[in-house]
């Protein structure tokens, strides 16, 4: 019966949560208004499909496919200060640059000095718009990654907070959690269900075209699910 429900869906949702007891912490406990915020965007023309290594201190991240042979980053600077002025000061810290060698490409977004030691007031979260097929690997100090629909391997490393991946449910992928001991939750055959799992290395589908790869800290949650258009489908489909 669970096999054959799989067969319908049309998305599959892989969810890596982490607590807060990684020494960075997450982002889901921030209070205090933003009292000052600032955009940037820039982007790189790359000549074929890229491999992209991102570093980011901390902030939510979203990555989607663009347009072919462009990366672009989109960055919202955040602060909580009181004051207005040390809030606009501290923004400035926070700073964005890629560097590039052929097809690949790396993004840095730092937080200069005081920046990275007042996660609880400043924080920078970035929109990746990436060429179909590019190869990522993410370093996220603290926050809420999003990676929708990629065709290609996926590497995260994420001191503490979310991480989903979308997926096609006929994708076929090898599947590895490793570093912290977490509850894994799951719909697919193969991997832990409801229970604790220090690492995971299985196989979904039979025939893998990529892999995706969790290195997180302590705490970590892990649940497949259907997306909402995955269950709109469905219901055509009945």
């Amino acid at each position: 019966m669970l096999r054959s429900r799989l067969l319908f869906l049309a998305l599959l949702v892989l969810f890596v949560s982490l607590s807060a007891c990684s020494a960075l912490g997450g982002l889901d406990g921030l209070t205090g208004d933003v009292t000052a915020e600032s955009e940037e965007t820039q982007s790189v023309i790359v000549p074929g499909v890229p491999s992209l290594l991102v570093s980011h201190f901390a902030g939510d991240v979203t990555v989607r496919d663009g347009e072919a042979d462009t990366i672009t980053a989109n960055l919202t600077r955040q602060s909580r200060l009181s004051d207005a002025a040390e809030a606009e000061a501290q923004l400035e810290l926070i700073t964005m640059s890629f560097t590039q060698s052929g097809t690949d490409v790396t993004l840095t977004i730092e937080g200069r000095d005081g920046v990275d030691e007042g996660l609880d007031a400043a924080t920078a979260n970035l929109e990746l718009l990436v060429p179909p097929g590019t190869v990522l690997d993410i370093n996220l100090g603290a926050g809420n990654l999003t990676v929708e629909r990629p065709s290609a391997d996926v590497t995260v490393n994420l001191g503490a907070g979310n991480a989903t991946v979308t997926l096609p449910a006929e994708a076929s992928f090898n599947l590895s959690v490793a570093g912290g001991v977490g509850n894994v939750n799951s719909d697919f055959e193969g991997v832990p269900d409801g229970g604790i799992a220090t690492d995971i290395d299985t196989t979904i589908g039979s025939n893998p075209t990529q892999t995706l790869t969790f290195n997180v800290g302590a705490g970590t949650s892990t649940s497949i699910r259907p997306s909402k258009k995955s269950r709109t489908q469905r219901r055509k489909a009945r």
